[in-house]
């Protein structure tokens, strides 16, 4: 089986997304996917054919105008997700 499949990203906080450039064969894909998706739960990782196109960001990756009140009252910070510098090919 050759290296067909990249890693694509989704953010459950905010509805970012993206997808990596690393070539995987199917079942590493699998195995990368479902280790990020346990240490990062706040974003959703699934292996994706190389040559699939990317789906096109819905209104949900907008970003809030205001922060969000939580039901004390007191404003919840807008949370700032960092690049992984695993996931960083240079």
């Amino acid at each position: 089986m050759s290296k067909a499949y990249v890693i694509q990203w989704k953010s459950l906080v905010n509805g970012r997304g993206g997808k990596g450039t690393k070539l995987f064969e199917l079942d590493e894909a699998r195995l990368l996917a479902n280790e990020l998706n346990q240490d990062y739960p706040a974003i959703q990782h699934e292996p994706v054919e190389a040559n699939s196109q990317a789906p096109e960001p819905g209104p949900e990756a907008q970003q809030p105008e205001s922060a969000e009140e939580v039901e004390d009252g007191s404003e919840n910070p807008q949370v700032t997700l960092e690049p992984d510098p695993a996931l960083s090919f240079q």
